[in-house]
């Protein structure tokens, strides 16, 4: 025997199964919003974490440029450049030119560039090695001059400074007196810097004295 189900009852089943299919297309996509939102989360803690070792590595390749800096200086105050004379000379066992150095347009000596161009310059100067870091620090130094010798004016870049005190016939007169001025030669400090990961930097320091 068929029993005719009544009109209304089939209306109501037909309804929930359309609502049963639209509630699972709502879960769908809200799944997959959240797996997209959660793939870009992904890559932003990533990319962050990424930049963040960079800066660090900058950071730290940085702190060590200023080492070969700080050697250098000590060269000039207590070291093997401390006097006059031992500036008008190259020493290569110090890493150092009388001459000023070939240089790239960014103004890095050419012998910081390459092995081969710094073992042919035959300076012999010792680098700085971190072993705890994989750094290596190496300085070179150059008087900004034509030739070696005596700093000249026309042969050296140099800059004047007004050294105070009083002597006859000494430049333009300050207050009755005649002011002292002495000129000083100019000196080029520059720093390689290899680090972790094929990581290379260069820092570079200009002085007179």
């Amino acid at each position: 025997m068929i029993v005719a189900m009544p009109a209304a009852a089939t209306d109501r089943r037909r309804i929930r199964r359309h609502q049963q299919g639209a509630t699972l297309l709502i879960v769908l996509a809200t799944l997959l919003i959240l797996l997209a939102g959660g793939v870009a989360l992904l890559r932003s803690s990533d990319a962050n974490l990424l930049l963040t070792g960079q800066l660090a590595t900058r950071r730290d390749m940085q702190n060590q440029g200023e080492r070969g800096i700080a050697w250098a200086v000590a060269q000039f105050n207590s070291g093997a450049l401390s006097s006059k004379v031992s500036r008008e000379s190259s020493q290569k066992a110090i890493n150092y030119s009388a001459v000023q150095l070939a240089s790239n347009s960014q103004g890095i000596p050419s012998i910081l560039l390459s092995d081969t161009a710094y073992a042919a310059a035959g300076m012999t100067g010792s680098d700085i090695e971190s072993t705890n870091t994989s750094v290596i620090i190496r300085t070179v130094i150059d008087r900004l001059c034509t030739e070696e010798g005596a700093s000249a004016t026309d042969t050296c870049t140099m800059i004047s400074k007004f050294c105070g005190g009083h002597s006859a016939g000494q430049d333009s007169s300050v207050g009755g007196g005649e002011v002292l001025k002495c000129e000083m030669t100019v000196y080029r400090i520059t720093v390689r810097v290899d680090g972790p990961r094929s990581a290379q930097a260069f820092y570079q320091s200009i002085f007179a004295m």
